[in-house]
């Protein structure tokens, strides 16, 4: 076996010996505008997200083709080659000869459109299909299952031609070392002619191992490239048909590991198996040559000492695959918080933990890197015993025979073939097992995490009573749902104990009927949405839907969730998921969603590019594109999560009376007049719409405590709530001209003018951000190092080589030596060098894993730190997966590969070179061929280089689109399911799968083209130098075999260490990368002088704005537009405006999430203090905050309270207990200390935002800010904590942005805000009315119409709380 093949393959992984710990794939993750999920045609989008073959121009549903972008290399390598270039790689030489023509000599970059065209053959659809129906087959997947799945599976034509041509290259090889004793022999013995005959075979020989030495390695590379897009897919394909219930069985955070970081591993692992396979055939062959070579089985000795490294590899492997576990279950945990930290980025900035996540972030780094650093320092010894194995096993082996008198004549000829053959054994034995056992190892434990995602089951709903004669209890009056004794379940497997989370509800919904479903926070709402969803596990009773059970229907769903799914995508792409352009249907849609006036004030309407999880937009815009999704959908059943308490009340009264009781109950069954009536079931707080709903269902813990209509639950309602039955029945007795809305017609909005096509794209492309790496990258690098540390490790590696070439020359001399009767001293001699090498082997790989696992810390603390301080509009342009990729994919590679990749090159290169100089002073003719070898070697990796580094940079930011698909359909997957988009999304991840296959077999071939043609070159040399020494040396026996020898084994590390050269570089792209990060211009100062001055600040909570202007990024449009106003200490102010006008721009100028301009006066102060004289950390500490969307982390229930660990748990349980929460808490077995991972799980969302009340309770700030933080909760729950605030922390200035005015109807001052300016500020009363005898709303302001759209009773009510609180001031 090759020392060439398999070091190109197996040294490469003895990195894996470390048992690499590597992270999400994530690896370079640009976003996924590049996978559209539309069809239509965009003819202004410069970005063309979403290719698809056919995009439909209007509702007549015209085809167009989509232009493909042009190819550079218009078709797949080796298109129009005959056989015989191919055998000779000559198609992938021709690429990148026309690559250094056309693109690097015109210094230009490559990018995707040189890559050829992909080949048929390499087409994964077919494959993924294939193997998809297999794994359907199998009850039970195992890793044996997986084993047979992969290797003999649909790929099993790649597994027989690998092992078929590793045996030739393995025979060829040992019989290498055969003929070369022959030819010493000869030489020995002066028959000249017989030496030139072994010669010319031993040329043959070379020859034949050349060849299918790199199309064993090329072949196993393709394996493994398709093996491990085909496992990913697999991943992919079990998870998107998951329901939401079994998906949280699984950790989001292994699953996203498994499949960016393990399967990726497996790649090197799988290009392990094929040459380990060959191992006995090469153990055969030589024992064979040796049992003949000294006559029995003496000879059979050395393959014994060789072998003496196993039980020391056995044993490391062992230590190492308990110490890899549990590495990766640091790694895991380490990256779910890393993946929250920067989800929750913005959040936690506000509430200045970032220190507290960068501490828990580092305390399981911490515990990664000792762990790393065990299997790391094994793995050297490992490396130390196994470079060095033929050595000593050659020196033990010649000191029996000779002291055991087996042999006391030694010739030169047996002893240099000898060595000559343990150096082949080292690697395709020692080497291969050594590896071979690691990629089992890693391959069992992967496929082992990949069964058990294989294995997971859809919990589907599941009947857990008998419950008979089902279909005679179904109501034949037009009902489409049916709910009969009805209990729901969050388990699958429910016993006596558990409790149902829906409690014997019987509810009947019927076709064209419009539904609301109220009840206070916690009681059930949206559990039931989700049970109609067919989400719930496991459920008791009867549901019926069109008569069938959950499993068998057919409707069709709309669904508009809380927190709304969207592709960081355009608006288009987002609302039409899928779906065919219909131009009538789609105005109509985004009008009555109340889009048209956001388009307006987008510079590209709704071509804008929105952002991952839609952080661009206002909580309320993403609330109404969701909805435009389900509207255009038009489906038979519409679930709404409350969609209307985030918006204004002006655009829910809009989107209550056109989108839902026009759109859907008038327009829909117009264009649909063949199908049944849509049912609308409107889950919700705001009572002033569920009156207007033809039936109301009231929840209460899980039960249903009344339904019908108004009338009907009117008495129900008055025992479980007076203050809201109040309230309806005053809603219920508005006049229906006070409802003007519900006249107006669909009528068309006018679009404006066309947009200007530049600067659409909001996320920056990965690619844009790439540089090629110079040589300044490598100086960053290599100063972290101690430098009289990186001078040693050259040192010793010098002295490394000079002494094993010392070793050889005094073998090459024994004879003499014995004729000298110096055989002792000489022993003695070789006794120390040996000694000695491995001493500086040992030292010198001590040292480099010392300076690189240190770069490697050093460098991840910087980047978090950097991350931590970096401004918030970074993360707006930058996708999440792209950042979080630094931390895995990037810093995994640096941890495990970087000292490996090192040492390589070093040992390779190093050998390579003391091995010329050799030559040359053995025979100095030879310097022609060194200096042919060096031309053309260096011509070549100047070209190659460049091409292969760029070739891998492409490949792995292709890899990015993977992950950040998987990462965010993942997240969608109700929307997915209900859209009925799977195959869709699989479709597209196959394209994504091809396109990343595309990439990999391309930077494949590059590789190997230029491996080969080093090998070839080298082949050429050496051949030619046989002849020479042949011919120019014959005289001289020691001289001849020792260049022989060197001939032989020179060139055999070259074409992988000039390789392991390039993936340095392409490594240094890694750590660039990280660098980048750590280069990230950090926000203002954390900390400031004037900081510890302030030690009580705020000492009030007085704010002044003063010509305040700010904008999200540089060279945007300005958000706030010159505010001023003043808010003294204790005041409660309410902050009111359309959805967009900038109420939350406020409170990001506040915490300084983005600093305003600086303008002449412009200022923010605080208790008298300008807010930009303080550090972050001290202002946003001083400050609390009740965000949109509660934001709690893995961790147990008391971090999320305290993370700082500053309170008892006293006061913690105090704030509990103020919250209500108390109860609740305690009902778990753990209390304080219960992990809330599986946060949906255990709270809903009106619960979890009261653990953020509990939070501000328990720090007791001077200034607290709502950003909408009770709309998604009932108005009873609103209540208690806007009470719960005043009492408990009366002296605090509160501003609170609400959409629900009766929230801050009794506030001090009210705050209207407009496109970015105040145009009101004052006391409610003050803005509704012309006089203190006013009895009613008799003022024109905004503020009064923002009143009066949320309806007579309820203005009426907002008038009457405002008259109150300012009769309490007149007092």
């Amino acid at each position: 076996m090759s020392c060439n093949n398999i070091q190109e393959i197996s040294q490469s992984l003895s990195i894996q010996k470390r048992n690499q710990v590597t992270n999400f794939q994530i690896s370079q993750v640009p976003n996924l505008k590049n996978i559209p999920l539309s069809t239509y045609p965009d003819e202004n989008n410069e970005v063309q997200p979403f290719y698809n073959s056919e995009k439909m121009l209007d509702e007549s549903k015209e085809c167009l083709e989509q232009p493909e972008t042009s190819k550079y290399f218009p078709y797949y390598l080796g298109q129009h080659h005959s056989k015989i270039s191919k055998f000779f790689f000559l198609q992938y030489t021709t690429y990148a000869l026309e690559l250094k023509n056309q693109v690097l000599d015109k210094n230009f970059k490559i990018t995707d459109k040189h890559l050829p065209t992909l080949s048929p053959e390499d087409n994964l659809k077919e494959l993924i299909l294939k193997s998809e129906n297999q794994t359907s087959q199998v009850k039970t997947m195992t890793y044996k299952t997986l084993i047979r799945l992969i290797f003999f599976g649909e790929l099993k034509w790649i597994t027989g031609r690998c092992f078929a041509i590793y045996f030739i290259e393995s025979v060829s090889k040992n019989g290498i070392s055969f003929i070369m004793s022959f030819a010493i022999v000869s030489i020995s013995q002066h028959e000249y002619d017989s030496a030139h005959y072994y010669g010319i075979i031993l040329v043959i020989l070379n020859f034949i191992c050349l060849l299918s030495r790199h199309h064993a390695a090329n072949y196993s590379m393709i394996f493994s490239t398709k093996a491990r897009l085909s496992l990913i897919n697999l991943v992919y394909i079990k998870l998107i048909g998951l329901n939401s219930y079994s998906f949280k069985q699984a950790n989001l955070g292994k699953i996203l590991n498994i499949v960016s970081g393990d399967i990726n591993t497996l790649e090197q692992m799988f290009s392990m198996i094929f040459p380990s396979s060959v191992v006995i055939i090469s153990m055969f062959f030589a024992c064979f040559i040796l049992w003949n070579r000294f006559n029995g089985i003496i000879g059979l000795l050395p393959v014994i000492l060789l072998f003496l490294a196993y039980p020391i590899q056995i044993v490391i492997q062992s230590f190492n695959q308990e110490t890899l576990k549990q590495a990766k279950i640091n790694q895991d945990q380490r990256l779910k918080i890393t993946n929250q930290l920067i989800e929750g980025i913005r959040l936690i900035k506000m509430q200045a933990w970032e220190k507290a996540f960068s501490k828990m972030i580092l305390t399981i780094r911490q515990l990664e890197f000792l762990s790393l650093i065990k299997i790391l320092l094994r793995t050297a010894i490992d490396r130390l015993f196994t470079q060095t194995s033929y050595l000593w096993a050659s020196f033990l082996y010649f000191i029996i025979l000779y002291y055991g008198e087996f042999n006391t004549d030694m010739k030169i000829a047996e002893m240099i073939s000898t060595i000559q053959l343990l150096n082949s054994l080292k690697i395709s034995c020692v080497y291969m097992v050594s590896n071979g056992i690691q990629a089992l190892i890693q391959i069992k434990v992967t496929f082992e995490r990949i069964a058990n995602i294989l294995n997971l089951q859809n919990f589907g709903m599941h009947k857990i009573d008998e419950f008979q004669d089902e279909k005679n209890k179904i109501e034949k009056e037009h009902s489409r749902i049916e709910l009969i004794n009805f209990s729901a379940f969050w388990k699958h497997s429910v016993s006596d104990s558990d409790k149902a989370i829906l409690k014997n509800l019987n509810l009947n919904f019927k076709e064209g009927e419009l539904w609301a479903i109220i009840g206070r926070v916690g009681c059930g709402k949206s559990t039931l949405l989700q049970t109609l969803l067919c989400e719930i596990p496991s459920y008791k009773g009867i549901m019926l839907i069109d008569g069938q059970i959950p499993s068998q229907n057919k409707v069709t769903i709309g669904y508009v969730e809380q927190e709304p799914f969207l592709f960081p995508d355009t608006i288009r792409n987002n609302i039409l998921f899928g779906k065919k352009f219909n131009k009538t249907l789609y105005e109509k849609v985004t009008q009555v969603a109340q889009l048209e006036s956001d388009f307006e004030l987008m510079k590209f309407r709704d071509q804008t590019e929105i952002g991952e999880r839609g952080i661009t937009l206002s909580g309320g815009q993403k609330a109404r594109i969701s909805l435009a999704r389900a509207l255009y959908q038009t489906p038979d059943l519409y679930l709404f999560d409350d969609p209307l308490s985030a918006v204004d009340a002006k655009v829910a009264q809009n989107i209550f009376t056109i989108a839902i009781k026009q759109f859907i109950f008038e327009y829909q069954i117009t264009i649909n007049p063949n199908k049944p009536k849509p049912i609308v079931i409107l889950a919700t707080h705001q009572i002033q719409y569920a009156i207007k709903c033809d039936q109301i269902a009231i929840l209460s813990q899980g039960e249903l405590i009344a339904k019908g209509s108004y009338e009907q639950i009117k008495l129900h309602l008055e025992m479980i709530n007076k203050d809201l039955a109040q309230q309806l029945d005053k809603t219920q007795n508005e006049t229906t001209n006070q409802n003007i809305l519900e006249q107006q017609p669909l009528t068309k909005i006018s679009k404006g003018a066309k947009q200007s096509e530049n600067n659409r794209t909001l996320i920056v492309s990965e690619s844009d951000n790439q540089s090629i790496i110079n040589f300044s990258v490598y100086l960053r690098y290599f100063k972290n190092w101690n430098f009289v540390v990186f001078l040693s490790v050259l040192a010793l590696e010098v002295g490394y080589e000079v002494l094993i070439m010392l070793y050889k020359r005094i073998i090459s001399l024994f004879e003499y030596y014995q004729e000298q009767n110096e055989t002792d001293s000489t022993f003695i001699i070789l006794s120390c060098l040996v000694i000695g090498l491995m001493i500086c082997s040992l030292i010198k790989y001590f040292l480099s894993l010392n300076q690189v696992q240190k770069t490697t810390q050093n460098i991840h603390k910087r980047m978090l730190n950097s991350i931590t301080q970096a401004p918030i509009s970074y993360f707006d342009v930058n996708p999440s997966g792209r950042i979080i990729n630094r931390f895995s994919n990037d810093l995994s590679l640096c941890d495990n590969s970087t000292n490996q990749v090192c040492l390589d090159i070093l040992e390779m290169i190093g050998n390579f070179m003391i091995s010329l100089i050799t030559l040359a002073i053995l025979q100095p003719y030879f310097i022609f061929m060194i200096c042919f070898i060096l031309a053309l070697n260096l011509y070549q990796y100047n070209f190659y280089n460049k091409i292969i580094s760029q070739l891998k940079e492409i490949e792995l930011i292709q890899r990015s689109p993977l992950f950040d698909f998987i990462k965010n359909s993942l997240g969608g997957s109700i929307q997915i399911k209900i859209n009925g988009q799977q195959n869709l999304f699989r479709e597209k991840f196959i394209d994504l799968s091809n396109k990343c296959n595309l990439n990999s077999l391309t930077y494949i071939y590059s590789t190997r083209s230029f491996c080969f043609n080093i090998d070839f070159i080298g082949f050429i040399a050496s051949s030619a130098g046989l002849f020479i020494f042949l011919n120019l040396n014959y005289n001289d026996v020691a001289i001849f075999s020792q260049g022989l020898l060197l001939l032989t084994i020179y060139n055999d590390g070259l074409s992988f260490g000039l390789k392991q050269l390039i993936n340095f570089a392409t490594q240094m792209s890694s750590y660039n990368r990280m660098f980048q990060i750590i280069d990230i211009e950090s926000e203002a100062p954390q900390i400031q002088e004037e900081d510890s001055k302030l030690t009580n600040f705020p000492e009030s909570g007085d704010i002044k704005f003063n010509n305040v202007q700010m904008r999200y990024r540089q060279n945007s449009d300005l958000i706030l537009k010159g505010l001023t106003f003043e808010i003294k200490s204790g005041q409660k102010i309410g902050c009111v405006g359309r959805t967009g006008a900038g109420k939350s721009s406020i409170l990001q100028a506040i915490f300084r999430m983005n600093e305003i301009e600086d303008y002449e006066e412009s200022k923010i102060e605080i208790s008298g203090i300008n807010i930009k004289q303080l550090g972050l950390q001290k202002l946003r500490s001083s400050l609390g905050i009740i965000p949109q969307s509660p934001f709690l982390f893995t961790g147990s229930l008391r971090s999320n309270l305290d993370p700082f660990n500053q309170y008892d748990d006293q006061d913690i349980w105090q704030a509990l207990t103020v919250s209500g929460l108390e109860g609740y808490t305690k009902s778990f077995s753990n209390g304080l200390l219960t992990d809330i991972s599986d946060i949906n799980s255990l709270f809903s969302v009106g619960q979890k935002q009261l653990i953020c009340l509990a939070r501000i309770l328990l720090q007791k700030k001077k200034i607290i800010v709502l950003d909408e933080a009770t709309a998604n909760l009932d108005m009873k729950t609103d209540d208690f904590i806007q009470d719960t605030l005043k009492q408990q922390l009366k002296d605090c200035t509160l501003i609170t942005i609400a959409h629900r005015l009766n929230t801050i109807a009794d506030y001090d001052k009210v705050m209207v805000i407009e496109n970015g300016n105040v145009i009101e500020f004052d006391e409610p009363f003050n803005l509704l009315a012309q006089s203190y005898n006013s009895i009613n709303i008799d003022k024109q302001t905004h503020f009064s119409k923002l009143v009066l759209n949320t309806g007579q009773s309820n203005s009426q009510a907002i008038f009457d709380i405002a008259k109150n609180k300012q009769n309490r001031i007149q007092k």
